[in-house]
């Protein structure tokens, strides 16, 4: 796979293997990922979580990060929202 046939299906198709162990339903069709945007070298979406205290949060963050970084890009920025260590999540995530 090359830059230049990463489509946001294919995006999308990476985000829906990241599944809440709780309820066997990817993070995608869930509603968690929202304004998602798909550039040459360039992924980023909003990860929003469906609690504050979301127990299994930092386990999905690390989850979804390490997917879509099996896709030859640059950069992925993923933000955080709806959660109570938002802003140490999305720190972890930027180092990977």
């Amino acid at each position: 796979m090359t830059v230049e046939t990463i489509t946001k299906e294919v995006v999308i198709s990476k985000l829906k293997e990241v599944l809440d162990p709780h309820t066997g339903t990817n993070v995608y069709d869930m509603g968690l990922i929202q304004d998602l945007v798909v550039e040459p070298q360039h992924i980023a979406l909003r990860f929003v979580l469906t609690s504050n205290f979301c127990p299994i949060g930092m386990q999905l963050g690390i989850a979804l990060k390490r997917k879509l970084r099996e896709l030859p890009i640059e950069k992925i920025d993923v933000r955080i929202d709806n959660y109570l260590r938002s802003s140490e999540l999305e720190q972890l995530l930027a180092t990977m």
